[in-house]
């Protein structure tokens, strides 16, 4: 990913890749992912650096193949690549959007960024999706995750999913696998962060 500005709703988001910084009309704000550490704390601090910047490379590189197959056609040898094509082909589904940007609100108020990685269209329904390339598919963390996005995505666009779904890749596994919507369970953890006082 790389540095970028965007206009959503009259709002000007800003997002720094160094940094790994979200800005809102010029206030900065936590990540999606910064506000999903109040449940699950810092999910990898037991594994080492090189594991994880290894592992951070690996689903960089398999975002921006997909990204890019979605986008503009162009093929790779990556094996989770041939696999998200597998189930593209599956489970029909349609890619709409990729790496869509979006804004958090609370009261109207900016709270938090983020970037979903996929829009889809399945089965005649739109579809919130992840995709995860971790060694273990985490459902709680992604299903909160989704939910987050959900209304982010529904608050930005007005556009409301109907299915939430995780896109898992790691080497030869590969899943199309449901989550739960369950946007008050997001909220609560909204609420458990105590950043955001109405």
């Amino acid at each position: 990913m790389s540095n970028y500005t965007e206009v959503i709703q009259g709002h000007t988001l800003e997002y720094f890749d160094d940094e790994h910084q979200y800005i809102v009309d010029g206030i900065c704000v936590p990540s999606i992912t910064q506000i999903l550490a109040v449940k699950f704390g810092h999910k990898y601090s037991g594994v080492s650096d090189k594991v994880l910047q290894n592992a951070a490379i690996r689903g960089t590189a398999v975002h921006k193949a997909i990204e890019d197959y979605c986008i503009n056609g162009t093929e790779s040898d990556l094996q989770e690549l041939r696999n998200f094509k597998f189930l593209q082909k599956q489970y029909e589904f349609e890619v709409l959007e990729n790496e869509t940007p979006v804004i958090l609100f609370k009261n109207n108020k900016p709270i938090s960024a983020g970037r979903l990685d996929l829009v889809l269209k399945y089965k005649n329904k739109i579809v919130g999706a992840d995709i995860k390339c971790t060694a273990k598919l985490d459902r709680e963390y992604a299903a909160y995750q989704l939910n987050l996005y959900k209304i982010a995505y529904r608050q930005c666009y007005g556009v409301d999913w109907q299915l939430l779904r995780v896109v898992y890749l790691k080497g030869d596994k590969r899943k199309f696998a449901q989550v739960p919507i369950n946007e008050t369970g997001a909220w609560e953890l909204i609420e458990e962060d105590g950043r955001f006082p109405d």
